[in-house]
């Protein structure tokens, strides 16, 4: 069976939820025998990424091709290639992504992108298959922060996928029950397929030294600056609270910047606490598993949300499978799996007060929070192991390939 699959960014050089969530599922699919392709239409994030990838490459016997060979390593790069630049390289895309699906009938999985979308659904007479995936709703952009274009741009991609796009697909992949719900009631829907969060568990195995900046002990989040999604506002006055009564421990937040950044970092300058809560940027995601594994807490305090009842965050997959214990907000279907003080330490979405409680607690009581770490730890194992769920995708697909007809 072969898989093409055509997205922005390389899965193998990304540290983002979206790009490790790719990642587990290729490695999984590639252990099983599918000859997977990848082709990368948009641009290398930065010169080591361009010194690392050649535009085509093999790793491991999964084939990588870059559509474009321009290095977009500043965000006002990355604004013109995403606004205007894009326009102008529809076309050259549209040439190669037709050349590539010419007579091709295997299996086509395309990121949630909407110039794909767009050529992906007009190619004519498709002997392959068409597959998708979703991990939230489409229609949060109304509620997160962002410019105007940027929520104009999210209705039209919402608008194209539900008129036009998902009467394309074959079978639509989808993380959490919410979604499974929310699709059926489409008409004439795609065969739907409930595949949870995935985490590849080799990676933390090995508890390597963190880079020198992360002093021990430490708690660390690891995840998006944003307030409305993972709650980092509320972690900041959370850890304030908390601070005073363990003056060795550090809070570190590692991620991109955020249109939520500036107010993070003014706040934290108010409570004087800039040597102890540190934004540490993006790191690669060959650090990641470094960082997380030797912190003494990981900290989750998503916010009670439609992203948070249609999404699973994939970075709790990663915290659980390093052992460590987890101080998390009791959102969206993540207490399906785990139980408060048994595999993970729950906290009342949207409370300081709550969250600083279960910090305090954890701490308090470190031999109850190893072997709440180690539970949690199990329980990744069970539910959201790449191998186990990469087999579950692969019958999925042999039976798209195979068997279903639209």
């Amino acid at each position: 069976m072969q898989v093409k699959i055509f997205i922005n960014s390389n899965p193998y050089y990304s540290s983002s939820a979206t790009g490790n969530r790719w990642l587990t599922l290729i490695e999984g699919l590639n252990n099983l025998g599918v000859e997977v392709k990848i082709f990368i239409i948009g641009n290398y994030k930065s010169v080591e990424e361009k010194r690392k990838f050649q535009t085509n490459t093999e790793i491991d016997g999964v084939k990588l091709n870059y559509f474009n060979s321009k290095i977009v390593d500043t965000i006002w790069k990355k604004r013109y290639y995403k606004y205007i630049s894009s326009h102008f390289n529809l076309v050259a895309n549209k040439r190669k992504i037709y050349k590539e699906l010419n007579g091709f009938e295997g299996i086509v999985w395309s990121e949630n992108d909407l110039m794909l979308w767009k050529i992906i659904a007009s190619f004519p007479n498709k002997a392959f298959k068409l597959i998708s995936e979703m991990s939230e709703f489409l229609d949060i952009h109304h509620d997160n922060k962002g410019n105007v274009l940027q929520k104009r741009l999210g209705t039209v991609k919402q608008q194209f996928f539900e008129k036009k796009y998902i009467n394309k697909l074959d079978g639509l992949i989808l993380m959490t029950k919410n979604l499974i719900n929310h699709y059926n009631s489409f008409k004439d829907v795609p065969l739907l397929f409930h595949l949870p969060m995935t985490v590849d568990l080799d990676r933390f195995k090995v508890r390597n030294t963190p880079p020198e900046e992360f002093k021990s002990p430490y708690i660390a989040f690891v995840g998006v600056m944003n307030d409305a999604k993972d709650g980092v506002n509320i972690l900041i006055e959370a850890f304030n609270k908390i601070s005073y009564n363990y003056p060795s421990l550090n809070l570190y937040l590692v991620g991109a910047w955020n249109y939520d950044t500036p107010s993070h970092q003014s706040r934290i300058k108010e409570l004087n606490q800039a040597k102890r809560i540190k934004w540490m940027g993006e790191y690669s995601r060959d650090l990641i598993p470094s960082i997380i594994s030797n912190a003494k807490l990981l900290v989750l305090p998503r916010p009670d949300s439609k992203q948070a009842q249609g999404g699973f965050p994939t970075k709790l997959g990663e915290y659980l499978a390093t052992g460590n214990p987890v101080c998390a907000t009791s959102v969206g279907e993540i207490p399906d799996y785990l139980e408060d003080k048994k595999s993970i330490y729950f906290a009342e979405p949207g409370s300081i007060n709550a969250f600083a409680q279960v910090l305090s607690f954890a701490l308090e009581e470190p031999t109850e929070a190893k072997e709440v770490g180690l539970k949690g730890k199990e329980i990744a194992e069970k539910y959201f192991n790449k191998n186990i769920q990469s087999k579950k995708l692969y019958h999925f697909l042999e039976r798209i390939y195979y068997e279903h007809k639209k």
